[in-house]
């Protein structure tokens, strides 16, 4: 974090800050791009790690007073910040409050900034099964909420029972029963903030859990982009196919895009190279779209998130 502004005038400036008064510490042009995976993008007007729950409300509330934007930043694998940055408040729920992991009988509470394969591992090493089949999945917990993080053996969304989040007037909230709905890849908790959850799993041997954690590993890891950390998955799969058999049947792998370019072996992969610019990324991921559009007739979905 670059310059705090709890209590003081920004970066000394003698401009007030509108989070001054909350006893919040917040950045000043925190950069964004070592949060993200790509590694690319400008920085957030302001920044914010907070404590607590409280200390959240306080930030969020504040926000809407202000009609400051506001976004939640996790693991930051598939967000794509622009060059010019974002021109609001950035918040990152890293604090032990946000990713505390508890277990108790059959039940997880995972806090959404809990790195999501920790709370994999805490499920099998307890005996619990259902989410094993998730362990090479990246992010934290809220964002595998967000977008109901899954793949061929089911979804986190399977699991949850009860959410907790914060609406944008900084009030807190349970979300459950038909209040929660989880689809392929979505969920309808992008209205909210999201800071922990409730997961009922079965009970099963643990020999056996963990030997069923290690093969999905093994298969994500033959599945995924090795050797290379500045990468981002650009589209999710449609139904019925895969982003990446689409991206090459449309002859799009071989896009390139100043410094940005699809990955070799795993076509649904967008790689930053050095010198690659957040402009570079949005339009070779654009350019791929168009070109699956006008070939095959299919409009993909980005997995990307662009700021």
């Amino acid at each position: 974090m670059s310059v705090k502004a709890a209590g003081g005038d920004a970066a000394g400036s003698g401009e007030g800050s509108p989070f001054d008064d909350l006893g919040v510490a917040v950045g000043l042009a925190e950069p964004l791009a070592p949060h993200t995976w790509l590694g690319v993008g400008g920085p957030a007007k302001w920044f914010c790690e907070p404590v607590d729950v409280a200390a959240l409300g306080r930030v969020v509330k504040r926000c809407q007073e202000h009609s400051i934007p506001l976004r939640v930043i996790g693991g930051g694998s598939n967000v794509l910040v622009p060059a010019a940055g974002f021109a609001g408040m950035v918040v990152r729920l890293s604090a032990p409050a946000f990713s505390a992991i508890a277990v108790e009988g059959t039940t997880l509470q995972a806090g959404a900034g809990a790195k999501l394969v920790h709370v994999v591992a805490a499920a099998v090493q307890a005996g619990l099964s259902g989410l094993e089949t998730l362990v090479g999945i990246p992010g934290t917990v809220g964002g595998a909420l967000v977008g109901n993080a899954g793949g061929r053996g089911g979804d986190i969304g399977d699991t949850v029972r009860t959410v907790t989040a914060m609406t944008a007037d900084g009030t807190v909230v349970e979300r459950t029963g038909a209040d929660l709905t989880f689809g392929s890849r979505w969920s309808n908790l992008d209205d909210v903030i999201v800071i922990g959850c409730r997961l009922v799993l079965e009970a099963e041997d643990t020999d056996l859990l963990t030997k069923r954690m290690q093969k999905r590993w093994i298969v994500d890891r033959t599945e995924q982009p090795a050797g290379v950390r500045t990468v981002a998955m650009m589209f999710k799969d449609p139904h019925g196919s895969t982003a990446e058999a689409l991206v090459t049947q449309a002859g799009a792998r071989d896009i390139r895009v100043g410094e940005a370019s699809i990955h070799g072996p795993r076509s649904n992969y967008v790689v930053a190279q050095p010198g690659c610019t957040s402009d570079d990324v949005r339009l070779l991921v654009e350019q791929v779209r168009a070109r699956v559009r006008e070939r095959l007739g299919v409009e993909l979905t980005p997995q990307i998130e662009l700021w």
